[in-house]
């Protein structure tokens, strides 16, 4: 098996923001000067309108993109490229369709030189942890989306990496999948305290899950409310406490989504 986890990790954001450019030169700012700290072992999620900047901050600290300003730091050390210390899990869960389940979980662990028998055991011991021990020599295409999600978060923890970043990973699933991929996630963090940062367009989610909701502003992207969630594991989405969470995130994303429209009506009377 796999030697002791290595130190879950902080993530330290300083000024940090993004601006794309088109191909006919149109320059669309995505971040607006972001600063932001995460402390080892905290699940974050992120929450916000369409296009505030949600994915941008995500891939910045994947290492897909990199930030027009400011730095994103990991341990102390700017992020410069991916590596697989920052596991990354996509709505669309990409699989490789040519390999079988137990071969995808172990893919990282091949990269990283760990021997055929030793990842086959911790993928093995995975796959068990979401429940996919009997379809370990199935192909994607013979599993469920819920299945395939829960093989693409075995893959992720399979590597042991200090953080876990997540793209809506549960967005395309139907809603009892959805609620038991929750409860695995949960499991799986509670058991492991790595560091997680979720985004998800569902405040019920964020609220469910997350130790911390931040909420960001419409386009360009800030943190508007930094919400701890002072509530116990596990959560009920009838008591008080969590609709009181709910209610002041909603009417925090209520008037940045209202801002949304209103450009966008702006932006079409003057077309």
């Amino acid at each position: 098996m796999m030697a002791e986890a290595p130190q879950t990790k902080a993530i330290s954001i300083k000024q940090l923001a993004m601006t794309f450019e088109s191909i006919e030169g149109e320059k669309v700012e995505a971040l607006h000067p972001v600063d932001l700290e995460i402390p080892a072992g905290q699940f974050v999620a992120l929450v916000g309108p369409s296009g505030c900047g949600k994915s941008t901050i995500l891939n910045i600290l994947a290492g897909f993109l990199t930030p027009t300003e400011g730095q994103a730091m990991v341990g102390g050390e700017p992020i410069k490229k991916p590596s697989i210390d920052r596991g990354v899990v996509f709505q669309d869960y990409a699989l490789f369709p040519w390999l079988n389940i137990i071969d995808n979980v172990a893919f990282g662990l091949e990269r990283m030189g760990v021997g055929k028998k030793e990842r086959n055991e911790i993928a093995a011991e995975y796959l068990s942890t979401v429940g996919l021990q009997d379809f370990a020599r199935k192909k994607p295409s013979e599993l469920s989306g819920g299945m395939k999600q829960r093989a693409a978060i075995a893959r992720v923890f399979a590597t042991d990496p200090s953080i876990i970043l997540m793209d809506e990973p549960f967005g395309a699933l139907d809603a009892l999948t959805r609620r038991l991929l929750q409860h695995q996630l949960l499991e799986i963090w509670q058991k492991h305290k790595k560091t997680i940062i979720f985004v998800t367009h569902s405040v019920q989610e964020a609220v469910y899950l997350a130790d911390r909701v931040l909420v960001m502003t419409a386009r360009p992207g800030q943190i508007k409310l930094d919400n701890p969630v002072d509530l116990p594991y596990p959560r009920e989405f009838t008591t008080k406490g969590f609709r009181d969470h709910e209610k002041l995130i909603y009417d925090v994303l209520d008037a940045e989504l209202a801002k949304t429209f209103d450009l966008e009506s702006k932006g079409r009377s003057s077309d």
